[in-house]
């Protein structure tokens, strides 16, 4: 889950998830360790990362599973921050993936009101014979 806005109250969307971030990013900061890229916005995230064990879907459940209970909370959010939703990246060494999500996934997403970004990264490694 991520919320970006040119302001955030961090503590305000702590209470309202009842989780806490496993990132904060603020406005101006550098967005990695000793770089000079700058975040141009406040941003606040929710991670689950996926393993070897586990399937994309799998994590998109526990994430799921973990904000459902605040789906009140997550609405006053979208209606007082400019972007509110889920991201999930994928990362491939060949060129090939799918995802598949059931219908019981797509309900909860529905359910809470976001969107869902899915960014597929794919390094082609797959070698001919």
């Amino acid at each position: 889950m991520v919320i970006r806005d040119t302001t955030l109250d961090f503590d305000d969307i702590n209470r309202k998830l009842e989780i806490g971030p496993t990132l904060i990013q603020k406005n101006g900061t550098a967005i990695r360790e000793g770089g000079k890229t700058k975040a141009p916005l406040d941003s606040w995230r929710f991670e689950i990362t996926i393993t070897e064990e586990t399937k994309s879907e799998e994590v998109i459940k526990l994430l799921l599973d973990s904000l459902t209970p605040n789906a009140k909370g997550i609405n006053e959010l979208m209606d007082t921050y400019m972007d509110v939703g889920i991201e999930c990246y994928l990362r491939s060494e060949y060129g090939q993936m799918g995802l598949q999500l059931s219908t019981e996934t797509i309900k909860k997403i529905a359910f809470l009101g976001v969107r869902l970004d899915i960014h597929i990264l794919s390094f082609g490694g797959v070698e001919e014979d």
